[in-house]
């Protein structure tokens, strides 16, 4: 019996990129919209912004999870298999 991890540990770790490529977006959003006048648009940007990078803060934590979760089942399949 083969045992492999890389299923849940692979893609928890591209969430995990997709996530800190989403916050870099959210936090350059933010800090464009911060440079301009304060206006209706600017403001829009920075609460955009924020919550863009709130969601990121999200994702990245449910994506640590399923590594977490990829890595307890593979030392339950080990110790099955001992």
């Amino acid at each position: 019996m083969q045992i492999s991890s890389n299923g849940g540990q692979y893609y928890g770790q591209l969430g995990l990129q997709r996530s800190q490529q989403s916050l870099d977006q959210a936090s350059a959003k933010v800090a464009e919209a911060s440079t301009n006048r304060i206006s209706d648009g600017a403001r829009d940007g920075i609460q955009s912004g924020l919550i863009d990078a709130k969601t990121s803060e999200i994702n990245a934590k449910a994506n640590a999870r399923v590594i977490d979760t990829a890595n307890e089942m593979l030392g339950t399949l080990i110790d099955i298999k001992a």
